[in-house]
């Protein structure tokens, strides 16, 4: 039997889980919870509260597709109540919660995954390679326009308690994730002046991540330039990988490889396929596990962190 999901939150996000599980053989939409009454959602069957929601023996998993600020403690209420949980990005705001839900997770024996999707683009290879080197460095940039008005069209993205910060948090987590899966733990995050649209909503943010591999990551995220781009380059001793706009290519000793391209909505299908799995087996998802996003976690906190320049 497919695995049932309470979708929370029905937004851009919540919309986007929805149409991944469209069709999809191993979970299904049972019901979906946001707190706007005139949300659209279609001939989806809508739960009347948090409570009921939490309380449908039908429903396995809750995806929540909430703000992030506040997120963590629905995440441990669901986990309390028996169903495992994936969190839309950024998953976290601190390390703490990442500690906490965790924590929780174990001692409930249920899975907690993060829809950061991109992971799925790694190749095994690339994963099974060694980066561990300070000889190890990365280059990340990330360009997607957004106009002030996307801001304030929904009232959380100006809110940084709500929203965790602007384009670094909600777009430019995906890449920097991939850099973290790669090179593992920052021990240092050195930023740039960043430029905000409002306190705290970062439109463009330059640093320099140090691993405690020795590894060195250099990244920009902006969201004031309107040419689009996407790309991660990580150059080692004798291998490489390189992402631009989700093709990956690898050169690992002597073999060059560069892998087909899965479009995004099959890379959030293949979330929910790995979570159906963790859920019937009772493990932890092997690559969209909460854990892997302690890293990318700390590089945003230390954004959040910086002081600013207005645009």
């Amino acid at each position: 039997m497919s695995l049932g999901v309470g979708i929370v939150g029905f937004g851009v996000a919540g919309r986007q889980h929805a149409a991944a599980l469209d069709g999809l053989a191993e979970a299904r939409v049972v019901s979906v919870l946001d707190q706007d009454p005139a949300a659209d959602t279609g001939a989806l069957r809508r739960a009347a509260s948090w409570q009921e929601l939490l309380a449908d023996p039908e429903i396995g998993l809750v995806a929540l597709c909430v703000p992030p600020g506040g997120r963590a403690q629905l995440a441990v209420q669901a986990l309390e109540a028996g169903k495992a949980v994936l969190l839309e990005k950024p998953p976290a705001v601190s390390g703490a919660e990442i500690d906490l839900l965790t924590r929780t997770a174990a001692r409930v024996g249920k899975p907690v995954g993060v829809m950061l999707q991109h992971r799925m683009r790694l190749p095994d290879a690339a994963l099974a390679a060694s980066w561990a080197d300070p000889a190890v460095t990365a280059v990340l940039e990330v360009s997607r326009f957004r106009p002030p008005v996307h801001y304030r069209r929904v009232g959380w993205r100006s809110d940084p308690a709500s929203a965790f910060g602007g384009i670094a948090a909600h777009l430019g987590v995906h890449y920097l994730d991939l850099a973290c899966q790669l090179l593992g733990r920052p021990e240092n995050v050195r930023m740039a002046p960043a430029r905000e649209l409002a306190p705290g909503i970062d439109t463009r943010v330059t640093g320099l991540v140090e691993f405690e591999t020795g590894a060195t990551l250099a990244f920009t995220v902006t969201a004031e330039s309107a040419i689009r781009a996407e790309r991660l380059q990580v150059l080692g001793p004798d291998r490489g990988l390189c992402i631009v706009d989700g093709t990956v290519s690898t050169q690992l000793g002597e073999t060059e490889q560069t892998w087909p391209m899965a479009s995004t909505p099959e890379l959030r299908c293949a979330v929910y396929q790995e979570m159906a799995e963790a859920v019937a087996t009772g493990r932890q998802p092997r690559r969209c596990h909460l854990e892997g996003a302690r890293g990318v976690t700390e590089i945003l906190a230390a954004v959040a962190r910086q002081q600013v320049v207005t645009a």
